[in-house]
């Protein structure tokens, strides 16, 4: 009588030929091994049906993405057709001569600004210098304009006093013509008067 075990799960099993009777605890052992293995299976299927679920999912997500890229792929490959259109086109112009006179065009006028800066900084010079004069003449004109002030007071005076001496002409003038006036009168009365004279003379 002998018993030999499975590899995988060490069920045990009567050796053929060696008259091993059947014991129940043995066969309880053996069934309650493999419920143990399948529960296991079961519980490894159930994992792996759960990650088969989110596997699927992220793969319709990357399917989306792929999708997505093909057509991005397929633009870029479109704008990189376009693009090669447009350089060859770039190409059979021919810019490479055009680029050349645009840098001795670019010299010529770099020349012709540092020279126009130069002279920028010479009339800066010289616009410092006018002024400083304007400063000095500003100076001056207000002391002109000082003295100017001063002066028409001094005529507004001057004004006020020839209007008086003219008011007193005016008067003087009218007395002095009442007074040929008289003198124009009492003339012919002494002329008359003198006639009067004469004639009476013996």
């Amino acid at each position: 009588m002998a018993y030999t075990t499975t590899t995988r799960l060490g069920i045990k099993k009567a050796v053929p030929g060696s008259a091993q009777p059947f014991e129940t605890a043995v066969f309880n052992e053996n069934y309650d091994k493999i419920d143990a293995e399948f529960i296991a299976a079961d519980t490894r299927l159930d994992n792996i049906e759960a990650l088969n679920t989110t596997q699927n999912s992220r793969l319709t997500a990357v399917e989306a993405v792929n999708t997505t890229q093909t057509n991005d792929i397929l633009g870029l490959v479109s704008e990189i057709a376009l693009l090669d259109s447009r350089i060859d086109d770039l190409e059979e112009l021919n810019i490479g001569p055009r680029l050349d006179s645009i840098e001795a065009l670019n010299t010529t006028q770099n020349t012709r600004l540092t020279n126009i800066e130069t002279l920028n900084t010479t009339q800066n010079s010289r616009l410092d210098g006018i002024d400083t004069l304007n400063t000095t003449q500003n100076t001056r004109l207000t002391a002109v304009e000082g003295v100017n002030a001063t002066q028409a007071t001094t005529l507004t005076s001057y004004g006020t006093r020839l209007d008086s001496i003219e008011s007193l002409n005016t008067t003087q003038n009218t007395r002095l013509t009442n007074i040929e006036t008289l003198n124009t009168t009492q003339n012919s009365r002494l002329s008359a008067l003198e006639a009067v004279v004469d004639g009476g003379t013996p």
